[in-house]
């Protein structure tokens, strides 16, 4: 990738003194915790073993007693289904919803997410591994490794999860050493595209005191889309990842888990499909719903041959847990980095008219100090602060060559990012049955942030020569209050008041803004919710029911624009994209779950969320695709629907584990997955939406009693539903692009367990 002189900041420099901080801080805590006791052993779940432990509020709990709405999926259900990353993650959570763009993905809950169009954006639903927080969608990108479970917790988390959670969080939980030797090998085979994988895990002691645990995996995925100038399928997928934690711990008053991890995603190619022209468009012939998986893209000359995206992250993790009589101290360091250089062809066309440049370089070192009360009290409570610093370097260049528009430009943009907040969060058992919970943090921002930028050749006369630069500093409260009623020990009620924040930020890496659009506003949101939460027949039987309303204020928005000839219908230009605030955007709605083991071996379940989303206030919104006589600057988009948000998302599923023989089970398990029609883009063309859809999928195998080794075969998307989480109007071309998702796969499976 191409970098401007004297843009990159000493990220390298910074990288090794954060990675020698984080060894140090290991090193110096090893010792004295080698007398620690393991943290799993601190439990306020329910011990029946129908409970579905989550981590939500921070500390052990049956999801059934946490007044949040929420969604649990576990890792053996990622890893039976092969959910490669969150890009498949939604299917399994209504109103949830990830959407793949040739550029970075983008995570949205109840409808409310950060567009991908600025990379240097933090996202609005935050991130977390472990317990670090990660507010870039490419800081966690590498495939789902050896995972306990992952929660999706719906709805401002701030006040006690963390920062930039305005609409929700994701927590991903990694499994952890074991005291007994265990071991895994998987692998499975994809026969339609010539995919494959291979995980492998070795977990047990080491000594009386330290335990460790080891985790690889490796996959090469063929593509499904044909490229019919190139040749070849895309978009190709090679991935590695490993993972190795210590324990230290003797069951004392302390406990050590150091955490390092990292790898590599590469892809080759492209999921973007042209399914019209600028003609086509005009004359209105085109529908919805039209890929065929064929591309005709030729690369850029001397820029890009096959699209290509690289992906380098790595992590180290240091938690430390220590008990200060009845409460304990835990402490959480990390250190987080990745980088990525990606080109294409951005055109999506035959000819070489206009090619894209990526890459990022970013470092982040986060340190949080949390103490946690005993429960069992009239109060128990959490206290803690956190504190992270981070630099961000992002390059991006244009190659442009059609008509009188035949040139480069290049633009470079650095940000620092520094953090510190504090928080607490106290329940009081006012009754038996009654909780009353309040919670609060405090959060400080500071970022700087500068822009330069070159050009040559002959460019439009939008793209400016003219270097950016800022500073933003701003302090935030979120606070939270629910009440918690328990009406039977298996039926609670509650009812929740929560403010979330996001930080203002810069608009980073685009050729053609001034000082006056550099800088965004902080993002605000106001959320009540009541629910209830059911379980009966010892718990095998779960119901949830939540209602919510949220209100947004200034979210941040953008959205990718081609200036068209009104007359003709022609584009004008290659387009770009176009940021800004939207005034006040509202989300309200239903979510409702259930889950039944039927019987020893049968389970089923189903989950549903209708979501009804629009923008209250919103000035300067683009103009829909049918008002002609519409300008941007002028018109208020109050009324219209959030885009990428359908009304009714779901899915029903079951789960089967039957003997076959004394040593041989049957296993099988399958869902359906239904998402009404969305809009995918800000000008609501319904040929750049998505129709209403259904997916099937189904596993089943064999598993012998004892669970050591284990023969399936996985089918996804059997009706081979060809669906897009991402359009918008070709660069250059005009017309109509789609990000199209997986088609049907089946793939044949094996597990060996000792």
């Amino acid at each position: 990738m191409k970098k401007l002189t004297g843009c990159k900041t000493s990220g390298f420099a910074r990288a090794s003194a954060m990675s020698a901080v984080l060894v140090g801080i290991a090193a110096t805590a090893a010792p004295a915790l080698a007398q620690g006791k393991d943290a799993n052993q601190v439990s306020d779940a329910k011990s029946d073993a129908n409970a579905i432990v989550v981590t939500a509020q921070k500390r052990v709990q049956d999801v059934q007693d946490v007044p949040i709405s929420m969604a649990v999926v576990s890792g053996e259900k990622l890893t039976d289904m092969g959910v490669k990353d969150f890009t498949e993650l939604d299917r399994y959570v209504p109103n949830f919803s990830v959407q793949t763009t040739p550029g970075n993905n983008a995570f949205y809950i109840r409808g409310i997410g950060s567009t991908p169009g600025d990379l240097a954006l933090d996202q609005t639903v935050g991130l977390f591994v472990d317990g670090l927080y990660g507010g870039h969608a490419r800081q966690f990108q590498a495939p789902f490794l050896d995972v306990e479970r992952i929660e999706v917790l719906r709805g401002p988390q701030g006040a006690l999860v963390g920062k930039n959670t305005s609409a929700g969080a994701i927590n991903v939980i990694t499994a952890k050493p074991t005291h007994d030797l265990r071991a895994s090998l998987e692998g499975s085979y994809e026969f339609e595209y010539n995919s494959w994988r291979l995980y492998g895990m070795v977990s047990g002691p080491i000594s009386d005191t330290v335990t460790a645990r080891i985790a690889a995996q490796y996959e090469d995925n063929g593509g499904y889309m044909a490229n019919t100038i190139q040749g070849g399928m895309e978009p190709g997928r090679k991935s590695f990842y490993g993972r190795a934690q210590v324990m230290i711990d003797s069951g004392g008053p302390a406990n050590l888990l150091i955490k390092v991890e990292g790898g590599n995603v590469d892809l080759s190619g492209n999921a973007v499909e042209s399914i019209a022209t600028a003609a086509e468009l005009k004359a209105g012939t085109t529908t919805p719903g039209k890929p065929d998986l064929n591309r005709a893209t030729s690369g850029f000359p001397g820029y890009v041959g096959t699209d290509y995206d690289n992906t380098r992250t790595f992590t180290m993790e240091a938690t430390a847990n220590l008990d200060i009589g009845d409460h304990t101290l835990t402490s959480i360091t990390g250190y987080s980095h990745y980088s990525y250089d990606k080109r294409l062809d951005s055109d999506f066309g035959p000819a070489p008219l206009f090619g894209s440049g990526f890459g990022e370089y970013f470092n982040q070192l986060s340190q949080e100090l949390r103490l946690t009360s005993p429960t069992g009290g009239f109060l128990d409570y959490i206290v803690g602060i956190y504190g992270h610093i981070n630099d961000y370097d992002l390059t991006q260049d244009t190659v442009l060559k059609f008509g009188p528009f035949n040139g480069t430009s290049v633009r470079a943009f650095t940000q620092e990012d520094k953090t510190v907040s504090a928080y607490a969060s106290a329940t009081a058992h006012l009754t038996e049955r009654l909780r009353l919970i309040g919670s609060l943090r405090y959060t400080w921002e500071g970022k700087t942030g500068g822009e330069i930028r070159a050009n040559s050749g002959i460019v439009p006369p939008t793209y400016l020569n003219t270097p950016l630069s800022g500073r933003i500093s701003e302090t935030k409260w979120d606070p939270s209050a629910t009440i918690q009623y328990d009406v039977t020990p298996d039926i609670m009620i509650y009812a929740t008041y929560g403010q979330g924040s996001k930080a203002g930020g810069f608009v980073g890496g685009i050729a053609t803004n001034t000082m006056a659009d550099f800088v965004l506003a902080p993002e605000k949101s106001e959320t009540w919710e009541g629910g209830i939460k059911l379980a009966a027949l010892d718990r095998r039987l779960r119901m949830n029911i939540a209602l919510y309303r949220s209100t947004f204020s200034n979210l941040q928005v953008s959205s990718f624009q081609v200036p068209v000839d009104p007359v003709t219908g022609l584009p004008l230009g290659p387009g770009g994209f176009v940021y800004g605030n939207a005034g006040k955007a509202r989300s309200q709605g239903v979510e409702a779950d259930a889950s039944i083991k039927l019987m020893d071996g049968i389970d089923l379940n189903a989950a549903v969320a209708y979501l009804d989303g629009k923008y209250l206030d919103f000035k300067g919104a683009v103009c829909p695709y049918n008002l002609t006589s519409c300008t941007s600057a002028t018109f208020n988009g109050a009324g219209l629907p959030l885009t990428r948000s359908p009304k009714w998302s779901g899915n029903v599923g079951f789960s089967a584990d039957l003997p076959l023989t004394n040593s041989l089970d049957f296993i099988a398990s399958g869902s359906m997955t239904f998402r009404s029609f969305a809009y995918l883009e800000e000008t609501y063309n319904p040929v750049m939406a998505q129709k209403a859809y259904q997916k099937f999928d189904l596993r089943a195998g064999i598993r012998t009693s004892d669970k050591r080794w284990e023969l399936a075969v996985v089918g996804k998307n059997l009706t081979n539903k060809l669906t897009a989480s991402q359009a918008f109007a070709t660069p250059v071309t005009g017309g109509v692009s789609e990000f199209i998702q997986e088609p049907r796969t089946i793939a044949v499976q094996f597990k060996f367990n000792y």
